[in-house]
């Protein structure tokens, strides 16, 4: 695609910047998190105006040549019950004896991003254009309910031939998307090899966490998470980066992967403020993750143990020490 910048939503302020302004540190120069500060960017028809083609040939299935296509994927996760579609007959009975959290205020089921793209894909990609079962999204990683994501991989196939399809797929969601107010834009599609798979094939994830620091909730804990733990907290997190180490004691339920062994090749906390909103900025501390893997919650078990570490001062190696006991009852519940 043609390469365009993009207007930043946050920036980094130093850790002692007052609030009239003054120096800033640079900006991130870390490919994956782009979107969020605003470095030139790969996508393609962010305006469509084009018209949609309708001719979509279905031939016999041996005179077929299956199509692959890698599907970058931005939503916002406060419309989504998750990545994971959920349409099966437990989630159908969750909802109606109320036992779900996966409904917005008006107690209405959220959908799942997997199965709003597969509401939208699954009649053209489809073997049928009326849809009988749904079509197999292969995805990087699954998000929860409430994670957004500026660049999800996916992948999906198909035997129809479909002109200009990459134009065509992206073109097809962004405006049924738009039409259903979903918060869901795909930035960029393209034709890969057979062999492409978004999750075994990933050779790093990334990972943001912002944590408000004008929270003005009543939470206790909100009220101790200060812009004056941020130093702390990217001294211990610095310390983890580039070190292939076992997670274990960070990690969630029972193990169902080959290895507990991970290596985060960035790792750091800083400050960061909304560029919108006018002139009052508001602030955050912005956790940045990239590693070759992460373990189930791991994210979450990392940056809630690295915050009360902070909160004990227990020093640069604490978190490595937890790591290097294996032991889960040494981390933050």
């Amino acid at each position: 695609g043609n390469v365009s910048s993009c207007s930043p939503l946050l920036r980094r302020v130093s850790y002692r910047e007052d609030n009239s302004g003054g120096n800033t540190k640079s900006q991130s120069r870390d490919e994956q998190f782009a979107p969020l500060f605003g470095i030139a960017s790969n996508s393609k028809n962010d305006d469509v105006d084009s018209v949609l083609p309708t001719k979509i040939t279905r031939t016999p299935k041996k005179n077929r040549k299956r199509t692959n296509l890698k599907i970058s994927v931005a939503y916002r996760g406060l419309g989504f019950c998750g990545w994971e579609d959920q349409r099966h007959e437990l989630y159908r009975n969750a909802n109606v004896n109320g036992n779900s959290n996966n409904t917005d205020n008006g107690n209405q089921p959220l959908p799942s991003v997997q199965g709003s793209l597969a509401d939208i894909l699954g009649p053209v990609i489809g073997n049928s254009p009326t849809i009988t079962k749904p079509i197999e999204i292969k995805v990087a990683g699954r998000t929860d309910r409430g994670v957004s994501a500026i660049g999800q991989v996916c992948r999906v196939r198909t035997w129809n031939d479909i002109p200009d399809v990459e134009a065509y797929i992206q073109e097809l969601v962004n405006n049924e998307a738009a039409a259903k107010n979903l918060g869901l834009r795909i930035t960029d599609v393209k034709r890969v090899g057979p062999e492409f798979h978004p999750s075994f094939g990933a050779t790093s994830r990334s990972y943001v966490y912002l944590i408000d620091l004008e929270d003005d909730s009543d939470d206790e804990e909100s009220s101790r998470i200060t812009r004056d733990l941020q130093p702390e907290l990217d001294r211990m997190l610095r310390e983890l980066e580039g070190k292939e180490l076992d997670y274990f004691a960070l990690s969630h339920g029972k193990i169902k992967t080959e290895t507990t062994l991970c290596t985060l090749y960035h790792s750091r906390v800083s400050i960061v403020e909304y560029t919108g909103g006018g002139d009052h900025k508001r602030q955050a501390l912005c956790f940045e993750l990239v590693g070759n893997r992460f373990l189930r919650r791991m994210v979450r078990l990392l940056l809630g143990t690295a915050l009360r570490e902070a909160y004990r001062r227990g020093g640069d190696g604490s978190l490595k020490h937890i790591l290097l006991s294996k032991d889960r009852r040494e981390r933050s519940r």
